[in-house]
């Protein structure tokens, strides 16, 4: 019975790993393709089937940024960073398997991340980055 148990629970766990991914790793190929508006959907799946799919909200986010559609974008980048604070990064890079997915993900990461470290620590940004802002900025509110 005990072995029955441990069986059932691994391949609850084994499910767990892999729900989202085929959606995810369709969506990757789209947004590698930059079908932009095309990918959004799959990884929209992939993070109905597994919500704690940070990566998968990292790339919706990129793709409303590419389509400067900058709310979007910045909703689904929050929800991304809200996973990852919460511990759950570690579990989500479980989710992929191969080195170069993860690499990509430490593309998307971490410029994101540097980012609000600085803002963080009240470090002021470069010119350059103030200047994309204020670019960012004004494309969301043109007055």
């Amino acid at each position: 019975m005990k072995n029955l148990l441990i069986l059932f629970t691994a391949l609850i766990l084994i499910g767990c790993a892999t729900k989202g991914k085929d959606s995810y790793d369709a969506g990757v190929k789209l947004f590698q393709e930059k079908k932009y508006q095309e990918c959004v959907p799959d990884f929209q799946n992939a993070v109905k089937e597994n919500p704690e799919f940070g990566e998968a909200y990292m790339y919706i986010g990129r793709a409303y940024n590419s389509l400067q559609q900058y709310d979007a974008s910045i909703d689904n980048y929050q929800k991304a960073l809200g996973i990852f604070k919460q511990g759950k990064f570690n579990a989500s890079v479980d989710n992929l398997k191969d080195d170069k997915k993860i690499m990509q993900i430490e593309e998307v990461w971490m410029p994101y991340s540097q980012i609000q470290q600085k803002i963080q620590k009240g470090i002021p940004l470069t010119d350059i980055e103030i200047q994309k802002q204020e670019e960012i900025i004004k494309k969301l509110d043109p007055k």
